[in-house]
């Protein structure tokens, strides 16, 4: 379900991250990796953080918008963003996997970010 981005404060942290195309799984069961290209993205939640995030994605616990997941960082990608799911990114020194991508929208409903949910890419990857 979409949801509000409106909420985004000044205390997120604005980055550049890198983003990995995956162009395909090797016969081992391992992630061929493609192009690369950097983009700028707003952390809103790392790994290791146990923040609620709700209020800065238009949910609250009165409303839960935004249901809980087993992501380990949440960011916000420009509306230009190339990223897609399964693709790989590298913010802050720590690779993580892409695994749900959802557009949010400011108060006149209007696209304003992509929310990822992502987790902590392991050696295997």
């Amino acid at each position: 379900m979409p949801v509000n981005s409106e909420k985004t404060g000044s205390d997120d942290r604005e980055v550049e991250c890198t983003i990995t195309k995956i162009a395909g799984i090797d016969p081992e069961g391992r992630s061929v990796l493609g192009a690369t290209h950097d983009e700028s993205c707003l952390i809103l939640k790392l790994p290791g953080e146990d923040t609620d995030i709700s209020a800065k994605v238009g949910s609250s616990p009165d409303r839960p918008t935004a249901p809980l997941r087993r992501e380990d960082a949440v960011l916000l990608l420009r509306i230009t963003s190339r990223a897609h799911v399964d693709d790989i990114i590298e913010v802050a020194g720590i690779r993580l996997k892409a695994i749900e991508i959802s557009p949010t929208y400011d108060g006149v409903g209007k696209l304003a970010h992509h929310l990822v949910r992502a987790v902590i890419v392991t050696a295997q990857e």
